[in-house]
Order: structure tokens, then sequence, then C-alpha cells
């Protein structure tokens, strides 16, 4: 699958958390909406100035957030692994809105865990996929 190919994929199919995702898919798409908004964000910068609130880098980021995480949902179906753990780096920023302790102990070391857990998701995003079906759908078409 190419670059057109998956971007193409992704955006057709931004509703669909079922099914698996292969790992050109992913990380094709992942590059579009990289690509997409550092050249948004330099034309904001040009055109806008830095006082600009959502400009057309945060318009572009709204429009690929569901198509991105739908990817991803299926890709982690793709290495055998439940879609939520997608959502598993939030869970310990969560009491940072609640903590209001003057000690900031507590909120680096829910930092810390934070950033570990999301490279324990990158690390899943990177593996290969499962070579057979799986309990989320048959192997996807290369």
């Amino acid at each position: 699958m190419g670059f057109r190919e998956a971007v193409t994929a992704c955006i057709q199919d931004y509703y669909t958390f079922s099914g698996r995702a292969r790992r050109p898919e992913y990380w094709w798409f992942f590059l579009f909406v990289i690509a997409g908004s550092v050249l948004l964000a330099v034309i904001d910068a040009v055109i806008f100035g830095e006082d600009m609130l959502l400009g057309l880098n945060g318009l572009f980021g709204l429009l690929t957030f569901l198509p991105q995480l739908a990817v991803s949902w299926r890709r982690m179906h793709d290495t055998g692994r439940p879609g939520w753990f997608n959502l598993l780096p939030v869970a310990p920023t969560v009491p940072l809105f609640i903590i209001d302790s003057g000690d900031p102990v507590p909120r680096l070391v829910l930092m810390f865990i934070s950033v570990v857990v999301m490279i324990a998701v990158l690390v899943w995003l990177v593996l290969p996929s499962q070579p057979v079906p799986n309990r989320f759908g048959p192997k996807p078409p290369p």
C-alpha cells in the first residue's frame, strides 16, 4: 500500500474502528497528518502571525483526529491488542488536573508514567502484523 492508497483508505474508513490496518496504512497516514500539520502551521504563521487561535492547522487537526484515531485503533487490532490501548497514555494525565498540591513530585511521577506508556504504545504500533486471522478479523490484504 502506497501513500495515496493509505490516505484514501483512512479518509474513507474514518469511522471504522473494527477490523485491522497494516503498518503501511497507519504509517503513511501518520506521515500525511504530520506533513499536513507542519505545512499548515507554516502557512498559519506567515498569513495570520502567531496570534491565530485555531487557524488552518487547527482545522486540519480537527478534521484528521477521528481518522487518525480509527486507523490507530485498527492498527492495534492488527497486532492482536484491543484498540483502547491507544488511550492508555492519557490515563495517567487525568489526575494531573485533579492534584492540586504544592508538591511537584506526584505530577512528575504521573508524567513519567505517561511517557513510559506512550513508548509502549509506539512499540505496539511498530510491531509486525499477526500473520494469521485474529479475533479482530482476517489478515488485511497487502
